[in-house]
């Protein structure tokens, strides 16, 4: 009797759970298969706009995801990814096509579900960079590395439109491709390569479990290449609040006369003063001033830098998020580029559909309590989006959304296979998958 009494309650939690039908499952198969054939191989190329709706509007005819059953569904959406998401077709002689020609990479190692990811940035500037400089520096243990040689070899390639979409398409490939653990992608480089860093770093920290930006810059006013601190109006925006929650490990000599350290110790205050206002945040931040050091390697490094990454994991779901927006950051682009800035619209669980310059949104979550502030309006909240799933929330309970203190919603969200799709084409991350929303 004991024996079949466990049999009928473990019948009994496999119902509760929800499990997909055979019908269910054969309908997600057949949708992530169209999905992925027609979805852009590259972050250069675009949506046909009708197709995506088509799909999209199919997922919505699907219902509620079951309960329980999220997990299955992304493994079934998402398994069509590896032979018809985004991919490179020449192991051995790994290449892109894009807009601006064909891109070139090197790969080291094979990928996995329990490998990471590094994306390891060149150095140089204007007509000098060479990807097989971080190949043989950038590494960490369990993790396959890529590493793209610049498209157009400009000072600050890694920041431009092509530099951002290429490593964007990289960090995809990986995920469909080589079936990478998206938890743990880390972007480094030193020179050039640190600039590059820190700027996927401050745009796309959602996506990295870590970011060595090294003796590198970032943008600023009057320029980038400043002595001093007290030299630095102002660094781009869009960058340095949002790593609230990204593990980072960057240095510069006082002597660099390639990479100035002014605007690194500049962004160092920054970060110390957010500290003080955001006691719980910016805790991961590790920066090295060596004095008397040129534009070189200092001593122990990056054997410190990768002791300290290896141990960093992605932190998918942080209680409180800080997004500031840049819709065009430096360098702008050329005239007559053949391809238009990356526009982000979505940030760990955070959407906005339209997003304005220089716009910075304050969310936490505390179980299903859930708060925004945008630029300091508790208003100004149109257009946003609190995406959730049961990682997140316990979905029996109500959610509860305010705006400053003004609670605008309290309910159930139901599970949506829309919601999920859309998640999934915005990073094919299948960790940040979401099945539920909230509307603002």
């Amino acid at each position: 009797m004991r024996r079949l009494a466990c049999l009928v309650l473990c019948c009994v939690g496999l119902v509760a759970q929800g499990p997909l039908s055979s019908a269910q499952k054969a309908s997600l198969a057949d949708l992530g298969t169209r999905f992925w054939k027609a979805r852009p191989k590259t972050a250069f190329d675009a949506w046909d706009p009708a197709v995506r709706q088509a799909l999209m509007t199919e997922a919505e005819k699907f219902g509620p995801v079951p309960d329980g059953a999220l997990g299955e569904t992304v493994e079934i959406l998402f398994k069509p990814a590896a032979k018809f998401g985004p991919r490179i077709e020449n192991d051995s002689k790994p290449r892109i096509a894009t807009p601006y020609g064909e891109a070139k990479l090197i790969v080291r190692g094979q990928g996995g579900t329990k490998k990471g990811l590094v994306v390891g940035l060149h150095g140089g500037g204007e007509g000098a960079g060479d990807m097989s400089e971080p190949a043989g520096t950038w590494r960490l243990p369990n993790c396959i590395g890529m590493y793209p040689q610049g498209i157009k070899l400009v000072h600050d390639t890694w920041n431009t439109v092509h530099g951002e979409k290429f490593i964007l398409t990289l960090i995809e490939i990986a995920k469909t491709q080589y079936a990478i653990d998206p938890d743990r992608v880390y972007v480094m480089g030193f020179s050039m390569g640190g600039t590059g860093s820190w700027f996927m770093a401050g745009r796309h920290p959602d996506l990295f479990a870590g970011a060595a930006p090294c003796a590198g810059v970032l943008m600023a006013q009057p320029k980038s290449q400043l002595w001093k601190k007290e030299e630095v109006q102002a660094v781009a925006h869009g960058l340095v609040p949002n790593i609230r929650n990204l593990a980072m490990w960057s240095f510069i000599g006082t002597k660099d006369d390639r990479c100035m350290p002014g605007t690194f110790l500049f962004v160092a205050d920054m970060l110390a003063d957010l500290k003080k206002t955001d006691p719980s945040g910016y805790g991961l931040w590790n920066f090295k001033t060596i004095p008397g050091l040129g534009h070189a390697m200092p001593p122990g490094e990056p054997q410190a830098c990768f002791k300290f990454l290896e141990a960093q994991k992605r932190d998918a779901f942080p209680k409180k998020i800080v997004w500031e927006y840049a819709t065009e950051p430096f360098p702008q682009p050329d005239a007559g580029e053949p391809t238009t800035r990356h526009q982000k619209r979505f940030f760990y669980w955070l959407q906005c559909a339209a997003p304005h310059d220089r716009q910075t949104a304050v969310a936490t979550r505390d179980g299903n309590q859930f708060t925004l502030d945008v630029d300091g309006d508790r208003a100004n909240t149109k257009g946003f989006s609190i995406l959730l799933s049961p990682k997140m929330i316990d979905p029996k309970q109500d959610v509860v959304v305010k705006v400053g203190e003004t609670e605008v919603y309290r309910g159930k969200p139901e599970s949506s296979l829309r919601t999920v799709l859309e998640t999934l084409d915005a990073r094919c991350d299948t960790t940040l998958v979401f099945d539920r929303r909230v509307d603002l």
